[in-house]
């Protein structure tokens, strides 16, 4: 008889559900029923509280027959497992976080080069030279061009992927989208008379910043809400979802009202 299968005879004469096993070992259901089937094995502290719920020992709890090492080996063994398992979840970790990293470098990349082919003029200049030039020439580039020449693309750009590779990907995800929603925003409201409020006669930089700006805290509700493990189909999110828009609708008007 398997590990796994000693802690179903045991929770099912004990008249236990997997449920209230998880409940008691502080795991979810779904770790009882990898132990059941022998997909994982409980860490050591979880094995030695299964053996006081049970009211049984480890070593009756490992052991079935004498063909099977142990209790000492195959504790051992379940501490090499449970470090290779930390390892394994370390390494797919780096890797997801590394994805997101490179996920949010392609969202800024296509935003970039889009931005070249409908804002920029090639004039005399080389294919390179037009993709790297940090002050671009043609109409309707005065914020795409100032992000590229007051470096804002390259710190927002930073940025993002940065939280990315520390694995806050709704922080990542806020950042990246507001950019956009900035630059759209500040293309479409940003144009103004010369001499108006703030002495500019283009005020899509103002959108953009204060768009941009409420990324983080909108980014922060959000990254909160996954630890305290609210789904995103929730009430909870659905209202997060609604306060974000306005928050957004609200500061969009907010700077309207001082660049007037």
């Amino acid at each position: 008889m398997t590990l796994g299968e000693r802690i179903k005879e045991c929770r099912q004469h004990a008249g236990m559900s997997q449920e209230k096993l998880a409940e008691l070992v502080g795991v979810s259901r779904q770790a009882v029923t990898k132990w059941e089937t022998d997909q994982s094995a409980p860490h050591t502290e979880n094995l030695f509280r299964l053996a006081e719920i049970f009211g049984t020992t480890v070593d009756m709890l490992l052991n079935n027959d004498s063909a099977q090492p142990s209790a000492a080996e195959q504790i051992y063994y379940l501490y090499k497992m449970e470090q290779e398992q930390q390892k394994a979840a370390f390494l797919r970790k780096i890797k997801q976080n590394v994805l997101a990293m490179l996920a949010v470098a392609l969202f800024y990349g296509l935003i970039y080069l889009i931005g070249r082919l409908l804002w920029c003029d090639i004039g005399d200049s080389s294919i390179l030279g037009w993709l790297l030039d940090t002050k671009p020439r043609g109409e309707g580039s005065y914020l795409y061009g100032w992000l590229l020449s007051s470096n804002m693309f390259i710190f927002a750009l930073g940025y993002s992927m940065a939280l990315g590779l520390s694995g806050a990907y709704r922080l990542a995800v806020c950042s990246s989208s507001y950019f956009l929603i900035g630059l759209l925003t500040g293309m479409a409201l940003g144009p103004n008379p010369a001499g108006a409020a703030l002495g500019q006669s283009h005020y899509g930089w103002a959108y953009w910043g204060a768009i941009f700006l409420l990324s983080l805290p909108t980014g922060i509700l959000w990254q909160r809400a996954k630890k305290n493990g609210i789904p995103l189909n929730s009430g909870k999110s659905k209202r997060l979802l609604i306060g974000s828009i306005a928050a957004l609708l609200l500061t969009i008007l907010a700077v309207k009202m001082l660049t007037l």
